[in-house]
């Protein structure tokens, strides 16, 4: 399908302020320039009596007090530069609030979509936990309605981990593998479900479902397909239906192989192609697309050419595999059609997929 023109009208892009809330995203390690184990106690010159041994008590003293004090800085974690987002026009009334190309990674976590309604400002997912209060400043920017709504594409941290940090009126949408996801008892980080015990167990999803939903109507009308697993168990594919635009979630995260939460989150390497394969026959009337972590919005071919292109390394595994190949071999001997030169096959994923396919995975 063809790109909606103008899509990109708008692109701000903005330097966010560090340490709100103290809730800055932080890493921790050794302190630099610490040199306290080569420091010497000994004492040159021949000293008597009163006199050294108050100075070996200063000394001792001031390397304890000094020592002590490193410790504690040491202790004290280290904030990370806070992320540049950058706010798109995607259509009217719909946002893409996406981190700054010029940087590397994912420091915010996934895009957030932001979609004005008449009752009220939808969000589909909330970046990681601290980036809340940026995504509501934005929000004020270009509306004073309230958030009414929050839709999940999945249950991982990078973008549900914002969810305790708006209003627990939020009306809080997951698909029902996601809900459970969110309820474990115990899981890897990644999987978030910690975020949501104790007292934020109000920001447990209120609303989910299995198949499709449709919410609101109208203009406002967002309809939620689930094709089954991939990238998880729960992934929730979005249609804001009078934008013609569809949030992907990281069931096409970029214009590369996805992480494939196999062991922890229930995905699966040879269902995430068919997965892929029923969106693009199941989803009608799009033509932009919301990709879960690309700094830019795609476009519906985008979707169809990476089904074609994650679809194809699955079939040369199982080829492979049938012929006797090793996992390396197959790794070793795939190549990116020319006609699909847009889309990165990293080795580590490569070797990732193709060994779950080989395990049946």
């Amino acid at each position: 399908m063809g790109e909606a023109a103008g899509r990109d009208s708008v692109r701000r892009p903005r330097a966010v302020g560090s340490g709100h809330n103290g809730r800055s995203p932080v890493t921790t390690g050794p302190l630099e320039g610490d040199d306290s184990e080569s420091r010497s106690g000994s004492v040159s010159e021949p000293m008597e009596g009163a006199m050294l041994r108050m100075v070996c008590l200063g000394v001792v003293t001031a390397v304890g007090v000094l020592a002590t004090a490193a410790a504690n800085v040491a202790q004290e974690p280290a904030e990370e530069p806070r992320a540049n987002l950058v706010l798109h026009e995607v259509a009217h009334n719909l946002y893409m609030l996406a981190n700054d190309p010029a940087e590397q990674g994912m420091r915010s976590g996934g895009n957030t979509a932001i979609f004005l309604t008449a009752s009220g400002v939808t969000l589909v997912d909330t970046k990681i936990y601290g980036y809340g209060q940026d995504i509501l400043a934005e929000i004020a920017k270009i509306t004073p309605k309230p958030v009414t709504t929050i839709i999940n594409t999945h249950t991982h941290y990078d973008h549900s981990g914002g969810n305790v940090e708006f209003s627990d009126s939020v009306n809080i949408v997951v698909h029902e593998n996601t809900a459970a996801q969110m309820s474990r008892e115990t899981c890897e980080p990644v999987t978030n479900c910690d975020a949501f015990k104790g007292d934020n167990a109000k920001y447990l999803p209120q609303t989910t479902f299995a198949d499709r939903m449709t919410l609101f109507g109208g203009p406002d009308a967002i309809d939620l397909y689930y094709f089954g697993r991939g990238h998880t168990d729960g992934d929730t594919w979005i249609v804001f239906r009078g934008a013609r635009t569809l949030h992907t979630g990281d069931m096409f995260a970029r214009k590369g192989l996805p992480f494939l939460d196999v062991a922890n989150g229930n995905g699966s390497a040879l269902e995430f192609g068919e997965t892929l394969r029923k969106a693009v026959a199941g989803i009608p009337d799009v033509d932009i697309i919301i990709p879960g972590h690309n700094d830019e919005t795609l476009v519906w071919d985008d979707l169809v050419n990476y089904s074609t292109f994650y679809n194809g390394i699955v079939d040369a595994a199982k080829a492979g595999q049938a012929a006797g190949q090793s996992v390396e071999d197959v790794v070793g001997g795939y190549s990116v059609p020319v006609q699909l030169r847009d889309f990165a096959a990293e080795p580590g994923r490569l070797q990732s997929v193709v060994q779950y396919v080989f395990d049946g995975q």
